[in-house]
């Protein structure tokens, strides 16, 4: 896979689905600085110099459109692998964020590229690195430093370990490791007008598993889960 590194982008995510046709099948890209960046929900995310890693990746080879939530999951396996690497230990808060204890430390973001039919998929990835704030970061964690361009080369090697078990047919193994270090797994919290429910579960189909205190059990795509308990 191909890295392109630039000094500044308005958006990582942006770029590709600008640029995608002049790009090879798969590309990563990395940006020292990120100035007006995507996150969920209108969230805008911007990142300064040797603060925080901003990433995407594209994936032109990327046939299934109903596949499109995968992809997040092998993003989200990555960074906890990196992070592990560097031991800090970190989960998945479904559906795209990393929490590391009770805070989050990594939002992912994946987008489409339909022209009109499926072109590609990108996941973009930020990771809050040597950051004081308004989220955890890796420093905050260790009282360490680290080299982002380092990080950047870390968890392309994990993204391609993981796209490759897609590929191969083998993303079961994903799914079991992403329901091993799921933040929600077994916690009870209000979720919408189901009141406190319990989360089981991240299913083959993009559903998550859930159950009220009646014993009722669901199966839905989740968007967002706010966590008041």
């Amino acid at each position: 896979m191909k890295q392109i590194v630039l000094e500044e982008v308005d958006s990582t995510n942006e770029y590709l689905k600008r640029e995608y046709q002049n790009l090879d099948q798969q590309v990563s890209l990395y940006a020292h600085h990120q100035t007006h960046g995507k996150g969920r929900n209108g969230h805008v995310w911007q990142s300064q110099p040797n603060e925080n890693l901003t990433m995407s990746f594209l994936y032109k080879d990327f046939k299934k459109i109903e596949d499109a939530w995968k992809i997040t999951q092998l993003a989200a396996c990555s960074v906890v692998g990196l992070l592990d690497r560097h031991h800090i230990k970190a989960m998945i808060k479904w559906p795209n964020d990393i929490y590391v204890g009770n805070q989050k430390i990594c939002g992912i973001l994946t987008e489409t590229i339909l022209d009109p039919d499926l072109k590609g998929v990108i996941v973009g990835i930020g990771l809050n690195v040597n950051g004081q704030g308004p989220y955890l970061s890796m420093k905050q964690v260790t009282g360490k430093s680290y080299r982002i361009q380092q990080l950047a080369i870390g968890l392309q090697t994990f993204m391609n370990i993981y796209y490759n078990l897609y590929q191969t047919n083998q993303f079961d193994k994903v799914l079991e490791y992403a329901n091993n270090i799921s933040y929600l797994k077994d916690k009870e919290v209000n979720y919408l007008e189901y009141g406190p429910v319990t989360f089981t579960k991240l299913n083959d189909d993009g559903t998550v598993t859930f159950v009220d205190q009646k014993g009722q059990y669901y199966h839905q795509i989740i968007n967002e889960i706010s966590l008041h308990q």
